[in-house]
């Protein structure tokens, strides 16, 4: 059977993905491939180190407490006191602050799925983080390709060009643009972003479309470009 011609599917408009709510239903061929990094467990080392730091806070702020209550402080002893009390505050606590607010952002699931309706671009809510995400209906992509970019270091993108145009809030937070990475824009695209992914990864990322893609030459390949 002969696979359809793009321009004979009538277009669905992408909107940005309700994650605050589960799916009404569930696509035929869904395929997902999970980008979450070795970053994440950085970030829950970091909130254990946090909490310890404010927990140590917590334990030199009592004791001197209980110190000038009993009568057994100098002066010289509770300013070294308050002193510590004052710079395990700012380590411990307030460090804590920002961990906490961005710390279900950075360890939620994230990545990339496919399936019979189009390609999924987000980042699963997780506690007060309500997540983020684009819906891109297979009509609407021109292409989707890989890109290395080689700078200071070698890193690894996919990317979407659209037909259809899209605002910065409509895509995600982590999304690169070609400007920002020194790449050649495409006049014809109406959008055209860039996700980084694992170069263990990208091959992966790229199979997966191509096998859910309705119709063939959405996926393309290209040379390494030096930055």
């Amino acid at each position: 059977m002969a696979s359809p011609d793009p321009s004979d599917v009538p277009v669905t408009r992408g909107v940005p993905s309700d994650l605050t709510h589960p799916p009404a239903g569930v696509s035929h061929l869904r395929r997902y491939v999970s980008l979450r990094g070795p970053n994440a467990r950085m970030w829950i080392a970091v909130a254990y180190f946090s909490a310890t730091l404010t927990a140590g806070f917590l334990v030199v702020l009592g004791s001197t407490f209980l110190h000038v209550l009993n009568d057994e402080t100098t002066v010289g002893s509770v300013s070294l006191w308050v002193a510590a009390s004052l710079t395990m505050m700012f380590i411990g606590p307030v460090s804590n602050v920002f961990v906490l607010r961005g710390l279900p952002q950075r360890i939620t699931r994230q990545g990339i799925s496919a399936d019979s309706d189009g390609v999924t671009v987000l980042q699963e809510r997780k506690w007060w983080f309500p997540g983020e995400g684009t819906f891109i209906a297979w009509p609407e992509i021109r292409r989707i390709r890989e890109e290395t970019v080689v700078a200071h270091r070698t890193t690894y993108f996919i990317e979407f060009a659209l037909d259809t145009p899209r605002t910065d809030p409509e895509l995600p937070s982590w999304a690169e643009d070609a400007a920002a990475l020194g790449l050649d824009e495409d006049p014809e695209a109406a959008t055209q972003f860039y996700v980084q992914v694992p170069e263990d990864l990208k091959e992966k990322i790229l199979r997966m479309i191509e096998n859910t893609a309705p119709f063939p030459g959405i996926v393309q390949r290209v040379r390494p470009k030096a930055g």
